[in-house]
């Protein structure tokens, strides 16, 4: 099973950080090393919001398609969608996911993860892949703050 952090990143540190995917990719990386270190714990509670076993895996139920079986067992909760079976669980503030591949992430797990907040960031624990769970909608894209630099 392939295996994945996501994490519920504030508001604004997302809009800060939208365009720059890899600094926080370098950051979850850190923290993940080494959680006990205080600075990196620090940053990472004021970066991010932290996910509530019990209340997520409710919203799980009362907004996935009824085709979708949410399940909590213990300190996991188990997604089922005819074969395909996804394992969350809450660690160091995160959500660990575990599935076969990330298409079934994609088209059962991500669409309910939008619904709660636009703003989640991906990452892989055994492979390199990582970025936003959706797209910076037009909207988003013009409260950025960012400056245009011309120089002749």
């Amino acid at each position: 099973m392939n295996a994945y952090s996501i994490y519920w990143i504030k508001e604004p540190v997302a809009k800060s950080y939208f365009h720059k995917s890899d600094l926080l990719h370098q950051f979850f990386n850190e923290y993940e090393n080494d959680p006990e270190r205080n600075y990196l714990s620090k940053q990472f509670s004021f970066i991010t919001q932290r996910f509530h076993l019990y209340k997520f895996a409710m919203h799980l139920k009362q907004f996935s398609s009824p085709n979708i079986y949410v399940k909590r067992i213990g300190n996991r909760i188990q997604i089922k969608r005819d074969q395909e079976v996804l394992f969350l669980y809450v660690e160091n503030g995160g959500l660990s996911l575990r599935c076969s591949n990330l298409e079934a992430a994609v088209s059962i797990l991500f669409p309910v993860l939008e619904d709660i907040h636009p703003f989640f960031f991906v990452q892989g624990q055994d492979n390199k892949h990582f970025g936003w769970i959706s797209p910076m909608t037009h909207d988003n894209k013009n409260e950025l703050q960012q400056v245009l630099y011309s120089y002749f």
